[in-house]
């Protein structure tokens, strides 16, 4: 074959890489979503995964630069003559300085994009995700130590490639055995490698490991609930069970403080333990300093106390206040 074929040939391939480049790049930054908290299943076109797509865009840029530096081959004879015409006797240097500035063009890049320290650190957390992990700092949440984000009213664990299964015990409590068990891995499989090494080696995905710590922990939930809801329950017919008995009893396990089967005395007055010797003094009239003197209550004993205290504390009986009642309002 001519070596014009062969030049034909190869900048067919290089056009054909190129555009095959340019599909990729173009696909993983603009369509296909990326980041942690992106859903799995958005992250496939085709059915390739983002991950795959930038394998091929790999190759792609691999095949490319040997295709490049064949065809500069085939070219070099062209090159350094146009370099000569164009140069004169600085040709060398000027090929030099091309290459060279293939290289500072990527440090030009590096120079102009901003440096922020801690830009990335919410890398894929959409702006409603942001507001939301915001909240749950205010409220005291570790986001990025704890390596939790708040999505759909729940606090979830970010689960990467880089994540081990110890890591992922730590942050979730569940034995990293367990989890290996229920993705199928074998017995002896490290439980310090990553999960995207893992990956590669048994077939599973990122997605099905959240699945069976989320399954694991509801399962775990479920009788920690039926348990609260049985306390519940039974914390309910207590309160039930003591205002039945605070309704029949009265407050402090006291009696009605009176007597009779509507505690009444001669005058319809009821007098219960709730009442405070001001009450009497609105319903009777009767200064309740005077009730209290008649009682034997001392000069400073405080008259907005329940009867109930009173009596307890200065030890009379509801006999007595009735009959005190009954004897001042004769007068």
């Amino acid at each position: 074959m001519k070596k014009t074929n062969w030049q034909y040939l190869v900048d067919t391939l290089l056009f054909l890489c190129i555009v095959g480049i340019a599909f990729t790049g173009f696909l993983m930054g603009l369509f296909i979503p990326k980041g942690p908290t992106a859903p799995e299943s958005a992250k496939y076109f085709l059915w390739l995964h983002r991950h795959q797509w930038g394998n091929i865009h790999f190759c792609l840029s691999i095949t490319f630069t040997i295709l490049v530096i064949i065809h500069l081959i085939f070219s070099w004879k062209w090159i350094k003559a146009k370099a000569r015409k164009i140069f004169k006797g600085r040709w060398a240097t000027a090929l030099i300085l091309t290459a060279i500035a293939s290289f500072l063009v990527l440090f030009l890049f590096w120079s102009l994009y901003p440096k922020v320290p801690g830009a990335y650190e919410d890398y894929g957390i959409r702006d409603g995700e942001r507001a939301r992990r915001q909240q749950l700092s205010k409220e005291g949440y570790l986001i990025p130590e704890e390596k939790i984000f708040y999505e759909e009213g729940k606090v979830n664990i970010v689960i990467t490639g880089k994540t081990t299964l110890r890591e992922a015990e730590k942050a979730t409590g569940i034995p990293a055995r367990e989890i290996a068990t229920k993705l199928g891995l074998p017995s002896k499989v490290s439980l310090d490698e990553t999960l995207g090494m893992l990956r590669k080696k048994y077939p599973f995905t990122l997605q099905e490991v959240r699945d069976v710590i989320h399954d694991i922990l509801n399962k775990e939930k479920a009788p920690r609930k039926e348990i609260e809801e049985k306390k519940g329950i039974q914390e309910n017919q207590g309160k039930k069970e003591e205002e039945k008995h605070k309704e029949t009893h009265g407050e402090e396990h006291e009696e009605t403080l009176t007597r009779g089967r509507l505690a009444e005395d001669i005058s319809g007055i009821l007098i219960t333990g709730r009442m405070t010797l001001y009450d009497l003094e609105d319903k009777t009239g009767i200064p309740a300093r005077k009730i209290a003197d008649k009682l034997g209550i001392p000069s400073n004993a405080p008259l907005n106390e329940t009867l109930g205290r009173l009596r307890k504390r200065y030890f009379f009986t509801m006999q007595e206040l009735k009959d005190v009642i009954t004897s001042l309002m004769k007068k």
